[in-house]
């Protein structure tokens, strides 16, 4: 049986949309974007904002300013932010890590039960991963494998989703995007902590109403 044929229960293009933009946001966290992620980002269509939904209008400025921010900057400029952002000696300019939002310190008690979600999910750190599994990066990445898991029917895969996010980023993840920006030498990454804010405000909306 092929990969079609197993998929009884197909992934909406909605879904598939907030996959993509999960897989975004942990591949702009992970590591210094390549020009061509710059130049597909550059060159993306603006979002229409639902009517009625306020943090719909906030996420589609949000995006406006990212696209402008990737198609004016330079490449190695970013990648040397995102080098002085996330990886200078002693405590970065912007943690991506839950467990210091949560407790102050890293790999504390809350990375130790998100290991235990994350083996009852099926899913486990890659072992060329740097980073303990409540990097934001790899939290979003999980958001994505969860949206598009065909193993699980659709409610399943909903109750996944919102299960993990509500244990996972809804406690902290807001103000780890408000420090990114806040970040002293954040300029392109200024832009990817309010995108990323703004549109994990649209997932906590929309899990609300969903409820």
């Amino acid at each position: 049986m092929n990969t079609l044929e197993a998929r009884a229960d197909p992934i909406s293009a909605e879904d598939e949309d907030r996959a993509g933009f999960y897989g975004l946001i942990a591949n702009l966290l992970a590591q210094p974007p390549h020009p061509v992620l710059l130049a597909s980002l550059a060159g993306a269509e603006p979002l229409e904002p639902a009517p009625g939904m306020p943090e719909a209008e906030v996420l589609a400025r949000a995006w406006s300013s990212l696209r402008a921010a990737a198609r004016d900057g330079d490449s190695t400029a970013i990648a040397d932010e995102w080098s002085r952002l996330f990886t200078a000696p002693g405590k970065p300019q912007a943690v991506m890590h839950g467990s210091w939002y949560l407790t102050g310190f890293l790999m504390e008690k809350p990375l130790a039960v998100l290991r235990d979600d994350l083996a009852a999910l099926g899913l486990a750190r890659r072992d060329s991963c740097g980073e303990p599994e409540d990097h934001l990066a790899a939290l979003c990445d999980v958001m994505r494998a969860l949206l598009i898991d065909v193993r699980r029917a659709p409610a399943q895969r909903a109750r996944a989703q919102e299960d993990f996010f509500n244990r996972h980023l809804r406690p902290w993840a807001a103000a780890c995007c408000n420090a990114l920006q806040n970040a002293e030498d954040a300029r392109f990454y200024k832009s990817v902590g309010a995108f990323t804010g703004a549109f994990l405000a649209l997932e906590m909306r929309m899990l609300e109403i969903e409820a």
